[in-house]
């Protein structure tokens, strides 16, 4: 029987733990798993599904680098890499020779790869099939010749795509890579489980339709019209930023949060200025019986939740992945994002109080739910099992 392993090891947040757990929980009865993850915060969800969930090695975002050396954000996917150090030889060899050691230990026939660029590369090395799962803006095409730009406004490059392919070739050459010619090789993989609606992939114009799977984004309808609370969703670092939480405090609407980065003192801060903060994420359900708005910094989950429940959105974005898709939301107007990031109390709050009067956005937030409701699944299981078996049996 083949044996799958699950691997992450960039980006921040739950939702790629989230985004592996449904595959592992779909494989239940069709093949044994295990989850390599680059973070163990959230490993109980994945858990239950797997025989072994243990660290892997990871790619940490290098954000305190970046401002000190005061660098533009992110232009391109390569940017991005080259800021979880992508480009550091010694360190990619060593990512790539645990990968190979952890499949060999682990007898691995097939690798589902959310955010893992090196356990893709140690995939082709050992000749195993490769799955790249996630939204669209973290699976490109292996056959660019580089990465594009996405966001005009923010298109100032810093990484060297072809001292990165020179870098790739020298470290992992000797482990039996094949010489790469253009830096979205690295991305060569056996197929891809693509899960965006094709209104928030940037990549959209090389894929075709049926490419596409639903958002992990359970759904359960379209809002009530007797919704009557705000819900915030702010997953990682968002409320270290002063500006947002006294927005938060000062914006005199029923508030209802699940935060599960803040700090016990941020918590304590907006549940005195009258907010129920949640101590374990919401069913979709009930966000959507009782959201009128969602407040979140334009993560892909939860974006996609609000786009298929109809509930109009307020976007904070953090980087500009985030920005990509908030831009897309409010280019369909049913969202108002907030950015840059150093947007101040009074501007987070502006747009917080629009956004909540403005019954126009609410009612086309809502048409948009109606036209996006064949994009979502109640349950996803049998429909990722279609997916994964034909894998299985090859």
């Amino acid at each position: 029987m083949t044996r799958v392993l699950l691997a992450w090891e960039a980006g921040a947040g739950r939702g790629h733990v989230v985004t592996l757990a449904r595959v592992a929980r779909a494989l239940q009865g069709m093949a044994p798993c295990d989850a390599a993850l680059g973070w163990m915060d959230h490993a109980g969800e994945i858990a239950p599904w797997c025989e072994g969930v243990f660290p892997g090695v990871s790619l940490p975002y290098q954000r305190q680098a970046r401002k000190e050396r005061g660098a533009p954000p992110n232009a391109t996917w390569a940017d991005y890499l080259a800021d979880c150090r992508m480009a550091d030889g010694s360190r990619l060899r060593s990512n790539v020779a645990w990968w190979l050691d952890t499949y060999a230990r682990r007898q691995t026939g097939l690798v589902v790869a959310d955010y893992a660029p090196c356990a893709l590369l140690a995939a082709r090395i050992a000749g195993i099939p490769a799955l790249a799962i996630g939204t669209g803006y973290g699976i490109p095409p292996a056959d660019l010749r580089e990465f594009p730009v996405f966001l005009p406004d923010h298109a100032e490059r810093e990484a060297d795509e072809g001292q990165m392919v020179a870098v790739v070739n020298e470290a992992l050459g000797p482990l039996g890579l094949p010489p790469l010619d253009a830096l979205p090789e690295i991305y060569t993989r056996s197929g891809d489980i693509v899960r965006t609606l094709p209104m928030l992939d940037p990549y959209a114009a090389w894929r075709s339709d049926d490419a596409y799977m639903p958002p992990v984004a359970d759904f359960a309808g379209l809002r009530s019209v007797q919704a009557d609370m705000a819900f915030c969703y702010f997953s990682t670092t968002e409320l270290q930023n002063e500006g947002l939480v006294e927005a938060l405090c000062a914006c005199g609407l029923p508030l209802r949060g699940y935060l599960p980065g803040a700090s016990d003192e941020v918590r304590a801060r907006l549940a005195a200025s009258g907010m129920h903060v949640e101590s374990g994420p919401v069913p979709v359900a009930e966000i959507a019986r009782t959201s009128r708005l969602i407040l979140n910094s334009g993560q892909h989950g939860i974006l996609c939740l609000s786009l298929g429940a109809g509930i109009p959105q307020v976007c904070i974005p953090q980087h500009l992945e985030q920005l990509y898709h908030a831009r897309r939301a409010q280019d369909a107007g049913v969202a108002r994002v907030v950015w840059p990031q150093t947007a101040s109390a009074s501007e987070i709050l502006a747009a917080i109080g629009q956004a909540w009067r403005d019954t126009a956005m609410a009612e086309l937030a809502l048409e948009r739910g109606r036209e996006l409701a064949p994009r979502f699944t109640l349950d996803d299981r049998d429909t990722l099992r279609a997916k994964l078996a034909p894998r299985l049996s090859a």
